[in-house]
Formats: structure tokens, C-alpha cells, sequence
């Protein structure tokens, strides 16, 4: 349910809140749903090495997985305003100001958990998931999860732990996200060195 269901079904209620919505960023967004994560990021690394548009129009990649946890039942130090961002300024300095500042228009701002995003870390988190597939072209990426807990990869990950609202909270500030990096007059600016395309992610 929250691997990665809670997040599968976010990135639906964005697409649709834009679909019916009357606002319309400038640029256009792309909805993907990658497979073949936990096989080695198979899906992304397909969708970014024979994107469906230019490579090179894909300004910044914005990553959920496992989003509808995050209180201190599950979570150490979690709460109602918990949320874990990863690879946020590894790129991109601008990226990681937009993400501060748009959540500080929240009407319930997060605060946000880099713990996970330090280089060296043990769980890899960086490297492990779709948005790498993006970073390792330079494209700018922010990774959203509420964090791991004791039912990952267990069979008690089921609906009834999951926190909706807080989940309807995370998905709002991605939502609000898109919308700012959809309206700038420029790209986010790529400010920190690119990984090697074809080499090993190193966190």
C-alpha cells in the first residue's frame, strides 16, 4: 500500500487536479509511472535512455515513493509535518530554494528530514530510486517519501496504516512544486557537477 501504491496513486490525483483544474503551467508535464524499480530501476533507465520527448526538454523530474506514512507510530521522529526530500540541491541549488519557499505557502508547511540525503549514507536512498535515472543525464531531480518503516517489503504494508491525509498534503506540495517549475521563464539552474550517464551513482 505504501510501496509504492501511496505514491502511484498521488502522482493520479496531481495528474487529475491539472487535468480539471483551471491551472496550467507553462510547461507542459509528463506523468510517468515507472516499472521494474526494485529489478534495478529497469523502467526509468528505459523511459530516460528512449524518452517520449527531447531529453533535453525535461527540466526537472519530481519523484514520490512510499508517501503515506510519516508520524511517530511509524517513523522515528515522524509526525504530522514530516517529510523526507532526497537529491534536492545535488543538481541543483535553485531547485531545493523552490521546494523551501513553495512549502512555506503550505497552509500546513512540512519539516523537512535530509538525514537520508547525506553522502555516504548506508541506505543508498539517492541511488535507489527512479529519479536517478534522470540526475544521471543532469537533469535536476527531488525525491518525496515519508520514509522507511517496519512493514517495507512486508506483507502487513496494507491500506488501513496508511495516513491519507498527510499523504493528500504531500501530494498538494508536489502539485504546487510543478506549478512554480512550470511557470519559470528559465530552467532550474544546473549548478553542481553531473554524474557520468554511464558510470555508478555514487551518494
Amino acid at each position: 500500500a505504501d510501496d509504492d501504491g501511496s505514491g502511484s496513486v498521488t502522482a493520479l490525483e496531481i495528474a487529475e487536479a491539472f487535468a480539471r483544474g483551471a491551472t496550467k503551467p507553462k510547461r507542459s508535464l509528463i506523468f510517468v509511472w515507472h516499472t521494474g524499480e526494485e529489478a534495478g530501476l529497469l523502467g526509468s533507465r528505459w523511459f530516460v535512455d528512449h524518452p517520449t520527448v527531447a531529453r533535453d526538454s525535461i527540466v526537472a523530474q519530481l519523484n514520490m515513493d512510499m508517501v503515506g506514512r510519516g508520524s511517530a507510530t511509524h517513523i522515528a521522529g515522524g509526525g504530522d509535518s514530516y517529510l523526507q526530500l532526497v537529491g534536492s540541491r545535488r543538481l541543483s541549488t535553485e531547485l531545493g530554494d523552490i521546494v523551501e519557499d513553495v512549502n512555506k505557502t503550505e497552509k500546513m508547511p512540512f519539516t523537512f528530514d535530509y538525514s537520508y540525503d547525506a553522502n555516504g549514507h548506508s541506505e543508498r536512498i539517492y541511488c535507489r530510486s527512479d529519479h536517478y535515472n534522470y540526475a544521471r543525464y543532469g537533469i535536476p531531480i527531488v525525491f518525496f517519501t515519508t520514509g522507511l518503516h517496519g512493514d517495507y517489503h512486508q506483507v502487513t504494508d496494507e491500506p488501513q496504516y496508511i495516513d491519507y491525509a498527510h499523504m493528500a498534503r504531500v501530494g498538494q506540495l508536489v502539485h504546487d512544486i510543478a506549478v512554480r517549475v512550470g511557470n519559470l521563464d528559465h530552467r532550474p539552474l544546473v549548478d553542481k557537477p553531473k554524474p557520468d550517464p554511464a558510470g555508478q551513482c555514487v551518494q
